[in-house]
């Protein structure tokens, strides 16, 4: 009777342990979703970020490369502006010399406009020389461009009324067409290298919002690996309990099947103590009663 009831005790731990175990697993469970919710979360988020960085980062490479290209348009328009002004200087150095070799002939008016006009001449190649060497912002380069157009204006037109013989006159012509087709490159330059500087300023901003992103992006993605962790710590636990789980419901069952066949062996034991002591009495001619007279009768002795 003592074993039976240890049985019994055995059992009923069994259930409770498993009760418990099913407790815990809940809980683990419960837990281990929730990390695997804010690592989805997270993961969405980063990956979110990371498609608005490309889509930055393409912006920025499109400006890039404008910029560049612009960049490339100043390189050739100053190496061709650049020509133009040595071969500017030859006719200039050219002209020169056939003026000093006539300065003797000059006389009235004549002298007086070829020496406004070397007046004119010097002022234009200051500020050519001045574009040339100096460091100016847009508007200042533009205002002495316009300058300088209207200076070969007045040349060119003094040159036309000193009859000079036909090669100053051809060489103030071409003079002329020079320095108009320099002053077009110079307002070209200009304008390319102020747009490329809109670009290349559009760019570090795209560069700047990309960085403050990767930053953001950066904390998802340490976020996501730490609840990634935690909840997969949480899943192998989960598995571990739910392993131990199935093995006290399989001792569990093992347990109340045992049980379930001693309380049959204890009840057959008593049925065939019954038997045996209602037989004895039958057979000693002993009044029997209506349950023992029952019991003989079933098992076939009488």
């Amino acid at each position: 009777m003592s074993k039976s009831i240890d049985d019994q005790d055995a059992t009923e731990n069994l259930v409770v342990t498993l009760g418990k175990l099913e407790e815990n697993i809940t809980k683990l469970k419960t837990v281990r979703n929730d990390y695997n919710l804010r690592t989805k979360e997270v993961l969405t988020k980063r990956n979110e970020i990371n498609k608005e960085i490309q889509k930055i980062l393409d912006k920025a490479k499109d400006c890039m490369q404008k910029r560049d290209n612009l960049n490339q348009q100043v390189k050739d328009k100053k190496q061709k502006r650049k020509g133009l002004q040595e071969i500017l200087q030859q006719d200039k150095k050219t002209l020169e010399e056939i003026v000093e070799k006539e300065r003797t002939i000059d006389k009235g008016s004549i002298r007086k406009k070829r020496g406004v006009m070397i007046g004119l001449s010097k002022r234009i190649d200051k500020i050519e020389w001045e574009l040339q060497t100096s460091v100016l912002n847009s508007d200042k380069e533009k205002e002495m461009i316009q300058i300088l157009e209207k200076l070969s204006e007045q040349a060119n037109k003094l040159a036309e009324e000193v009859h000079i013989t036909s090669k100053q006159t051809e060489l103030w012509r071409k003079i002329s067409s020079l320095q108009k087709e320099i002053n077009i490159f110079h307002v070209q330059i200009v304008d390319a290298a102020k747009e490329s500087q809109i670009y290349h300023n559009v760019m570090n901003q795209h560069f700047q919002k990309v960085n403050t992103l990767r930053k953001t992006a950066n904390e998802h993605h340490k976020e996501f690996i730490t609840s990634k962790k935690a909840a997969d710590g949480y899943h192998k636990d989960f598995l571990s309990k739910v392993t131990k789980k199935n093995e006290l419901r399989k001792e569990l069952k093992t347990a109340q099947l045992e049980h379930r066949r001693k309380i049959k062996e204890r009840i057959k034991s008593n049925i065939e103590e019954g038997v045996n002591k209602a037989y004895e009495k039958y057979q000693a001619g002993d009044n029997l009663s209506l349950d023992e007279f029952r019991l003989l009768v079933e098992n076939g002795m009488i």
